[in-house]
């Protein structure tokens, strides 16, 4: 197996670079032999670009290219292209010592492929990462490669540099040769180390994108495939904001410069593109560009929007709640299968287990839902006769028809009645079938008709909430009634408690946030996470991260109040 990043280069360059420049040379060459080493006689690549993350060179004739980097010392790599993969490592740490030579190997490319996006592996769950893999290669279709949109292992920004090592990815890249098909990573928010962590010795070499850097090589690059040209861009800048950064952005349009202006391009980011600080910027280098769609992660949500006229396509953590449950949204732990076709892309993301994987389309469960709902489900069954079925509320059956069918995948609809639910969480499960194979997902939705189910609480609850930028006493309401005031001027990141008797308990409980008359509007002011704790348990509101501040208030009167609900077992 190998793996092929490539970054590519700058238009402008400060000054002050020179002093650290370092001159690295070399040759792309035609490995005949496959032992990943430069031999006699064995000839160059032209054409082949080579670069350091900010400047961009293509080799000549005889495949020999010379880069003046950017730096003393890192990452240089060549863009792989079509028909070849790397016979050796695609980058080396780079100080101009030594030639750096780059061995491809000759494979054929079909113009017609398949590959998957995954992100926000926050690897923890190995066994269900090699099921996760298993089912892949169990598939009717090849796979070509996989994109790994960031958040790999994660939580490294909250880590002191001097606390890190290498091997904190050990076990990930133990895991990543056992697949079949070529690997790509890219940084997440939570590989950049220290960053969330003030007072961090910005100077240790792992700071920030230091440790990547080692472990990885680039942070953003390029790579072909048949006839496609792939860019994985790093949204993270430091200190930390969602941006690619103008070096970057300079990089890109260096990378693109080298290619066909007609060439499809498919953009990969681990944060949502269009909401990078310099989305616009980004847009701009992209004009007149085929882009066929880009792909993102981060939020563990799965969507689609869009850049412009380019599609960006949110998927869902392979993780989904850190492999502790679904995604914020509902979907399930899962991957995205894209096919590109006839130059044209389309994509599906869908649920991890299984080999007829089956997973919902809309809606999500965001949103509280009531009266009758049509639910749109998808099942990728690789063209074959599938049977499906539905239950909702502890077995009432759901019939379901298809309403579009795709090569590899189809989408089927059906109908649910809520009205006859009690207020609270209901679960519709969904299971797909082929011969011996089955498929099932169940996706919890927060129902509230204004029905309200019997309930005895055995035990007394507490509300417990953490607030910033209170100015005036802002109200607290349980079920309707009064609980509580958050008191003006309460101390940033306070946590505060509200004791629930047992008495005041529902099934299902709805928590009223109101912001009080401040100024000319209302307080403007955020809170959470808040949760209801409960015979020792945190209760979330689970249309939310459980972690997700809320914010409230101002002049908008749309925003003058939240109201969060509880489901107790």
């Amino acid at each position: 197996m190998s793996r092929r990043f490539c970054l590519a280069a700058g238009l402008g360059i400060i000054a002050a670079a020179n002093a650290w420049a370092a001159r690295v040379e070399g040759r792309v060459f035609l490995d005949v032999n496959g032992n990943a080493r430069a031999d006699a006689g064995e000839p160059g690549v032209a054409q082949v670009s080579v670069s350091d993350g900010v400047r961009v060179t293509v080799t000549d004739t005889a495949g020999g290219y010379r880069l003046e980097t950017a730096g003393a010392s890192g990452p240089v790599w060549i863009c792989v292209p079509r028909d070849h993969l790397a016979s050796g490592p695609f980058w080396r740490a780079a100080d101009g010592t030594r030639r750096e030579d780059f061995g491809l190997l000759p494979r054929k490319q079909q113009n017609d492929f398949l590959f998957v996006q995954i992100t926000d592996t926050h690897l923890g769950r190995f066994d269900l990462f090699g099921q996760f893999r298993e089912n892949l290669h169990r598939f009717p279709v090849p796979v070509m490669f996989i994109v790994n949109t960031g958040d790999l292992v994660g939580g490294l920004d909250g880590v002191p540099p001097e606390k890190v090592q290498p091997q904190y990815y050990a076990k990930y890249l133990e895991a990543i040769p056992a697949f079949r098909m070529p690997f790509f990573n890219i940084p997440g928010n939570h590989e950049h180390v220290a960053i969330s962590l003030k007072g961090s010795d910005q100077n240790h070499p792992f700071y920030g994108k230091g440790l990547y850097r080692k472990v990885f090589g680039p942070t953003h690059y390029s790579w072909d495939w048949a006839e496609v040209h792939f860019v994985a861009l790093d949204g993270t800048s430091v200190p930390y904001q969602e941006q690619l950064g103008t070096s970057q952005l300079a990089w890109l349009a260096a990378d693109l410069k080298v290619q066909p202006a007609d060439k499809p391009l498919v953009l990969f980011c681990h944060e949502s593109i269009p909401s990078l600080r310099d989305a616009k910027e980004l847009a701009k280098i992209l004009q007149g560009r085929c882009v066929l769609g880009a792909f993102c992660g981060h939020l563990h949500e799965t969507f689609t929007t869009k850049l412009g006229n380019v599609p960006v396509y949110l998927s869902g953590a392979l993780s989904g709640s850190w492999w502790s449950g679904p995604n914020i949204d509902g979907s399930p732990q899962g991957f995205r299968l894209a096919q590109i076709k006839s130059g044209a892309l389309k994509t599906l993301y869908t649920n991890r287990e299984g080999l007829c994987p089956v997973s919902l389309v809309a809606p999500l469960s965001t949103t509280i839902k009531s009266g009758t709902i049509e639910v749109d489900v998808s099942v990728l069954d690789f063209g074959s006769p599938v049977e499906m079925s539905a239950t909702y509320d502890a077995g009432n059956p759901i019939a379901l028809k298809p309403v579009s069918r795709e090569e590899l995948w189809s989408v089927w609809r059906g109908t649910v009645d809520t009205r006859q639910a009690f207020d609270g969480a209901r679960t519709l499960t969904v299971t797909a079938k082929q011969g011996e194979v089955s498929s099932v997902f169940g996706i919890r939705y927060l129902v509230i008709n204004g029905r309200t189910e019997a309930y005895a609480a055995d035990a007394a609850a507490t509300v417990r909430m953490q607030v910033k930028g209170i100015n005036a006493p802002d109200t607290l309401l349980f079920n309707g009634k009064p609980l509580g005031v958050v008191p003006a001027d309460t101390t940033n990141a306070t946590t505060l408690a509200f004791e629930i008797s047992k008495e005041r308990l529902a099934r299902c409980n709805r928590l009223t946030v109101r912001a009080a008359a401040y100024g000319k509007g209302t307080d403007l002011f955020s809170f959470g996470p808040v949760w209801l704790e409960h015979k020792g348990k945190k209760i979330y509101d689970f249309r939310y991260v459980s972690f997700n501040p809320h914010t409230i208030g101002g002049n908008d009167p749309t925003r003058r109040e939240k109201e969060l609900y509880y489901c107790l077992p």
